[in-house]
């Protein structure tokens, strides 16, 4: 994917000034592939763990990264997507994701995403080959 565009497109969803010091940037774009179109990125708990979630056209990336631990990535076929559901609880907001027979709750997730989640997991899904 082109640095620039990458550049822009983060901005445009308010990544830099949300997310700029997260170690899973870096992880996320050599996860993307050059025709991937960014929807909306979060972050929440999962298995007790923070995570930033990444949805494209195509796929929901999962990354867990930390200082001292090794980068965990998990991608999610859109089309495996089964359903998804966005809990906004004051502080306590979650978005839930089911695909595959197994549901995945985000937990403590910015409330101010449900939005942009949503339209996101109702864009197109492009198929694409692995």
């Amino acid at each position: 994917m082109d640095r620039k565009f990458l550049d822009d497109r983060l901005k445009e969803l308010g990544v830099y000034s949300e997310y700029y010091h997260r170690l899973e940037l870096k992880t996320l774009a050599a996860s993307l592939n050059y025709d991937d179109k960014l929807n909306c990125i979060l972050t929440g708990y999962w298995d007790g763990v923070r995570r930033l979630v990444a949805i494209t056209d195509t796929k929901i990336i999962v990354i867990a990264s930390g200082v001292m631990t090794e980068t965990n990535l998990m991608v999610i076929k859109r089309t495996a997507v089964t359903s998804w559901k966005f809990n906004r609880k004051f502080l306590l907001s979650s978005a839930e994701i089911e695909a595959g027979g197994k549901k995945y709750v985000f937990a403590q997730t910015q409330g101010g995403r449900e939005k942009l989640f949503n339209w996101a997991m109702e864009q197109p899904i492009r198929e694409y080959e692995e």
